[in-house]
Protein backbone atom coordinates (compact mmCIF):
# COMPACT_ATOMS: atom_id res chain seq x y z
CA UNK A 1 0.00 0.00 0.00
CA UNK A 2 2.66 2.52 0.97
CA UNK A 3 4.78 1.55 -2.02
CA UNK A 4 1.96 2.64 -4.35
CA UNK A 5 1.76 6.00 -2.56
CA UNK A 6 5.52 6.51 -2.90
CA UNK A 7 5.41 5.46 -6.56
CA UNK A 8 2.64 7.96 -7.35
CA UNK A 9 4.59 10.66 -5.50
CA UNK A 10 7.74 9.93 -7.53
CA UNK A 11 5.75 9.93 -10.77
CA UNK A 12 4.21 13.27 -9.81
CA UNK A 13 7.64 14.78 -9.13
CA UNK A 14 8.90 13.67 -12.52
CA UNK A 15 5.77 14.83 -14.34
CA UNK A 16 5.69 18.23 -12.62
CA UNK A 17 9.40 18.86 -13.23
CA UNK A 18 9.00 17.98 -16.92
CA UNK A 19 6.02 20.34 -17.18
CA UNK A 20 7.99 23.13 -15.53
CA UNK A 21 10.91 22.58 -17.89
CA UNK A 22 8.57 22.85 -20.90
CA UNK A 23 7.47 26.38 -19.97
CA UNK A 24 9.45 29.16 -21.66
CA UNK A 25 12.29 30.51 -19.48
CA UNK A 26 10.75 33.95 -19.03
CA UNK A 27 7.48 32.62 -17.61
CA UNK A 28 9.13 29.75 -15.73
CA UNK A 29 11.42 32.11 -13.82
CA UNK A 30 8.52 34.45 -13.01
CA UNK A 31 6.39 31.52 -11.83
CA UNK A 32 9.18 30.17 -9.64
CA UNK A 33 9.82 33.62 -8.15
CA UNK A 34 6.22 34.43 -7.21
CA UNK A 35 4.92 32.82 -3.98
CA UNK A 36 1.27 33.15 -5.06
CA UNK A 37 1.98 31.34 -8.34
CA UNK A 38 3.79 28.61 -6.46
CA UNK A 39 0.84 28.16 -4.09
CA UNK A 40 -1.53 28.01 -7.06
CA UNK A 41 0.69 25.36 -8.66
CA UNK A 42 0.70 23.30 -5.44
CA UNK A 43 -3.07 23.43 -5.03
CA UNK A 44 -3.65 22.66 -8.71
CA UNK A 45 -1.43 19.59 -8.28
CA UNK A 46 -3.39 18.61 -5.16
CA UNK A 47 -6.79 19.05 -6.82
CA UNK A 48 -5.84 17.16 -9.96
CA UNK A 49 -4.39 14.26 -7.97
CA UNK A 50 -7.38 14.10 -5.64
CA UNK A 51 -9.79 14.14 -8.59
CA UNK A 52 -7.89 11.31 -10.26
CA UNK A 53 -7.39 9.16 -7.14
CA UNK A 54 -10.59 9.96 -5.22
CA UNK A 55 -12.52 7.15 -3.56
CA UNK A 56 -9.87 4.97 -1.99
CA UNK A 57 -7.60 5.33 0.99
CA UNK A 58 -4.50 4.80 -1.13
CA UNK A 59 -5.74 7.33 -3.67
CA UNK A 60 -6.34 10.02 -1.07
CA UNK A 61 -2.97 9.35 0.51
CA UNK A 62 -1.37 9.56 -2.94
CA UNK A 63 -3.01 12.92 -3.61
CA UNK A 64 -1.84 14.36 -0.30
CA UNK A 65 1.68 12.93 -0.73
CA UNK A 66 1.83 14.39 -4.25
CA UNK A 67 1.01 17.80 -2.76
CA UNK A 68 3.92 17.43 -0.35
CA UNK A 69 6.20 16.30 -3.18
CA UNK A 70 5.09 19.31 -5.23
CA UNK A 71 6.58 21.62 -2.60
CA UNK A 72 9.91 19.81 -2.93
CA UNK A 73 9.72 19.83 -6.72
CA UNK A 74 9.33 23.61 -6.85
CA UNK A 75 12.26 24.03 -4.44
CA UNK A 76 14.45 21.85 -6.67
CA UNK A 77 13.26 23.71 -9.79
CA UNK A 78 14.16 27.05 -8.16
CA UNK A 79 17.65 25.67 -7.46
CA UNK A 80 18.10 24.28 -10.98
CA UNK A 81 16.51 27.02 -13.10
CA UNK A 82 16.73 30.06 -10.84
CA UNK A 83 13.92 32.58 -10.47
CA UNK A 84 12.95 36.22 -10.91
CA UNK A 85 12.63 38.05 -7.63
CA UNK A 86 10.32 41.06 -7.17
CA UNK A 87 9.60 40.99 -10.90
CA UNK A 88 13.03 42.43 -11.73
CA UNK A 89 16.02 40.62 -10.26
CA UNK A 90 17.18 37.37 -11.83
CA UNK A 91 18.63 34.89 -9.34
CA UNK A 92 20.79 32.46 -11.31
CA UNK A 93 20.37 28.71 -10.81
CA UNK A 94 22.41 25.84 -12.20
CA UNK A 95 21.04 26.63 -15.65
CA UNK A 96 21.98 30.17 -16.68
CA UNK A 97 19.97 32.03 -19.31
CA UNK A 98 21.17 34.78 -21.60
CA UNK A 99 19.46 38.15 -21.46
CA UNK A 100 17.97 37.60 -24.93
CA UNK A 101 16.19 34.42 -23.76
CA UNK A 102 14.41 36.30 -21.00
CA UNK A 103 13.01 39.10 -23.18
Amino acid sequence: MIDAVLLFGAMNVLFEFILLSMVTPKWRLRLLGNRNSQALLHFACLLINLMIHWGTLIGTMSGIFSFICSIGTVAVARFVFGYVEHGRFYKVGLVKYRHEELQ
